[in-house]
């Protein structure tokens, strides 16, 4: 995929061509950037760089600072003012706006603070720990610094890529847990959705809520892991059973045919068997991969409660009453946050990406290919549109990184770096 470097331009392009089936950039091109974007900060910091996305007052700049290139959200209340440069960052999506006051206030004494935030479709490219790690400042300007603060990840996805699922564990483990009191409410979590969700010591569902299938496959013909591979995925989720108070035979119910039984005894206490005659309530037949449904889940106190609403929902958590923050919107069961708000933009702006990914690429190689065709004093046209088409890839993999490793297969950042290096190189010798 990588070779080394050349100062022939014309065999360069070529490679340039050739990249372009697995496309991946990380930063911006240094011939594209604008002026630069100046953020005044309370703390008395003026920084310049440039703002490559904006949410509801929420900015994120890139900048430079002691030399090395790095990311930061800034919040509304931590910005004084904002100065643009000649052009605004393509990746924008919102225009600044004062800090939401409603969100501001304190918590009414007694009266948690609560919050929902969903966690859709596949893990690894829409359900990201990324997409969680940015949500979280969000959340904790939103719920405040008073009283009880509640985070609900709904989750609604049909699996994806384990590789993203350890990433999303310790996000949730070690970031939000700590900070919130975090539940998740299950619609449906299969495979590595459910190998994520396991990490919550507390879980309802929806009446139609499903949860498990976890068996790993590997590769395109889609064959079930096993040796080495397997267990490594078994132990992974032992471990993650064990943290979040679990039976680990009831994950291993739902990664292997193991048979599963459940005594749940008048005191409360749950006993789990593996085998199918143990236990009182049989949970999974031998040969069969285990899927939780809302009323066996309930049933082995697995799930806390069903709730198809939010009302439900907080009875079912033994709450009389909980500040739901965010703005009603139409058709949505629960008060939009910024930092759901977020999340929901984030993802449309993925789908968007991933439709549109083979334009970008197509449009790349046929403006590099006609400017390596024609005299230098005619390049100009053509290599201002490669850049403009490097320049909505560069945005997808701000917007996403996952889209660095899950669809460009580029494994490291230094890879990514030294691939931009080679491209911006190239397009200014086509120019000299």
């Amino acid at each position: 995929m990588f070779t080394t470097k050349t100062k022939n331009p014309a065999v360069r392009g070529l490679r340039v061509l050739a990249a372009c089936l697995v496309l991946a950039v990380v930063g911006g091109l240094a011939d594209t950037a604008s002026a630069a974007d100046v953020l005044k900060l309370k703390d008395g910091r003026t920084l310049e760089g440039e703002i490559i996305r904006e949410v509801d007052g929420y900015i994120w700049l890139k900048y430079k600072l002691g030399g090395l290139e790095q990311e930061t959200m800034f919040t509304p209340s931590e910005i004084v003012s904002v100065e643009r440069g000649a052009e605004s960052a393509a990746a924008n999506t919102e225009p600044v706006q004062k800090v939401d006051e409603q969100a501001a206030k304190p918590a009414r004494p007694g009266v948690p603070r609560g919050a929902v935030l969903t966690m859709e479709e596949m893990v690894g490219q829409y359900m990201t720990a990324y997409a969680l790690q940015q949500a979280r400042p969000m959340l904790e300007e939103e719920l405040g610094s008073e009283g009880e603060r509640i985070v609900v990840l709904r989750v609604k996805s049909g699996g994806g890529y384990t590789l993203e699922v350890q990433k999303l564990l310790d996000e949730i483990h070690f970031n939000y847990k700590p900070r919130f009191h975090t539940v998740g409410w299950i619609d449906s979590a299969i495979s590595a959705a459910a190998m994520t969700s396991h990490i919550l010591e507390e879980i309802y569902f929806t009446p139609q809520g499903n949860y498990g299938a976890c068996t790993e496959f590997m590769g395109a013909s889609y064959i079930a892991s096993k040796g080495r591979s397997l267990e490594e995925r078994l132990h992974q989720m032992e471990k993650v059973s064990a943290l979040s108070g679990y039976d680990y035979r009831l994950m291993r119910s739902m990664q292997i045919d193991d048979p599963l039984s459940v005594t749940v005894t008048p005191d409360g206490r749950v006993d789990y068997y593996q085998d199918e005659e143990s236990g009182d309530i049989l949970v999974n037949r031998k040969g069969k991969i285990l899927t939780l449904n809302a009323v066996t889940a309930e049933k082995i106190r697995f799930s806390r409660g069903t709730a198809a609403t939010l009302p439900e929902l907080t009875k079912a958590m033994g709450y009389k009453e909980i500040d739901w923050i965010g703005k009603d919107e139409p058709g949505v069961l629960w008060p939009v946050t910024k930092a759901e708000r977020w999340t929901q933009q984030y993802r449309q702006k993925t789908a968007e990406d991933e439709r549109r990914l083979g334009e970008y690429i197509t449009n790349y190689q046929q403006q590099v290919a006609a400017a390596t065709q024609v005299p230098r004093d005619q390049r100009g046209a053509f290599v201002n549109r490669a850049r403009a088409s490097l320049s909505r890839i560069v945005s997808m993999t701000r917007n996403n990184p996952a889209f660095l490793y899950f669809t460009f297969n580029m494994p490291t950042r230094e890879d990514f770096d030294e691939w931009i290096e080679d491209q911006e190189q190239f397009l200014r010798d086509l120019m000299r």
